[in-house]
C-alpha cells in the first residue's frame, strides 16, 4: 500500500505539472492573432485611392478651363461695346474727363508717340486709358489679376488664327477683331524654350478710329 501511494502520489503530481506547464503555454499564445489583419487594414486605410484622385483632379481641371473659357467669352463680348471685363468705360463713347469724375487723378498720365495718345494709368483699378488730344478714349488696358490663368495656345485656341502677331521687346502681342470698330490686343511675354507657352500679361481694347488726326494727315494705328 505504502510502495501505490507513493506512486499514486508521483503520479498525480506529474500530472499536475503537464496541466501548469500546458495552461502557461496556452496563456502565451493570444486567443485571436489580429495583428495581421490590423496591418492589413492600416495599409488599407492609408492608401489613397487612386481613381478617386484622379477624378477629382480631371474635375478641377474642367473646373478651370470652364472659368477660362468663360472669361475668354466675356473679353470678346465686351470689347464689341468697346469695353474691358474689369471697368464700364467704353471706348469711342468715354471721355477722360468721365473717367476723372468718378475716379479721380490718374497715378501716372504720359504722352506715348508711337501709340498716338495719352495714357492714365490707375494701378489700385488694374486699367490703363488711351486717350487723344481731344480727350476720347481709344484704348483700354486690362491688367486684371484673373487674366494670369490664361495662356497663349488658351487664347489661339478660343479665337483662332489671330489677324495680327507680332514679337518684339521681349513681348508677344497677337490681336483679332471684335465687331466692326474695335479690336482686341493679347499681350504676353515672349515664348522662350523653357516657357513656350507664356500666361496672358494684359489686354486691350482698341477704337483704331479715336486714333487718327485728320488735321495733321495721320491716319493712326492700324493695331
Amino acid at each position: 500500500m505504502k510502495y501505490f501511494d507513493k506512486k499514486l502520489r508521483l503520479f498525480i503530481a506529474a500530472a499536475l505539472c503537464l496541466t501548469i506547464m500546458a495552461g502557461c503555454s496556452n496563456s502565451n499564445k493570444p486567443a485571436n492573432d489580429t495583428s495581421s489583419n490590423t496591418q492589413a487594414n492600416n495599409e488599407t486605410s492609408s492608401t489613397p485611392d487612386q481613381s478617386k484622385s484622379e477624378d477629382n483632379k480631371t474635375a478641377d481641371n474642367n473646373e478651370a478651363k470652364g472659368n477660362e473659357n468663360a472669361l475668354l467669352k466675356d473679353i470678346k463680348t465686351l470689347a464689341e461695346e468697346g469695353k474691358i471685363i474689369n471697368s464700364n468705360f467704353a471706348d469711342k463713347s468715354s471721355n477722360i474727363s468721365d473717367v476723372e469724375g468718378k475716379l479721380g487723378k490718374a497715378d501716372k498720365s504720359e504722352w506715348v508717340s508711337d501709340a498716338k495718345g495719352n495714357y492714365s494709368t490707375y494701378s489700385k483699378d488694374n486699367v490703363v486709358f488711351g486717350s487723344n488730344k481731344g480727350g476720347r478714349i481709344f484704348e483700354i488696358r486690362s491688367f486684371d489679376s484673373r487674366l494670369n490663368n490664361i495662356s497663349l495656345s488658351m487664347v489661339e485656341k478660343y479665337f483662332g488664327t489671330p489677324a495680327h502677331n507680332v514679337t518684339a521687346n521681349g513681348e508677344k502681342i497677337i490681336g483679332y477683331t471684335a465687331g466692326a470698330d474695335f479690336k482686341i490686343l493679347f499681350v504676353f511675354k515672349a515664348p522662350t524654350n523653357s516657357n513656350d507657352d507664356p500666361k496672358l500679361d494684359h489686354y486691350s481694347v482698341l477704337y483704331p478710329k479715336g486714333t487718327v488726326n485728320s488735321m495733321a494727315s495721320d491716319p493712326g494705328r492700324e493695331w
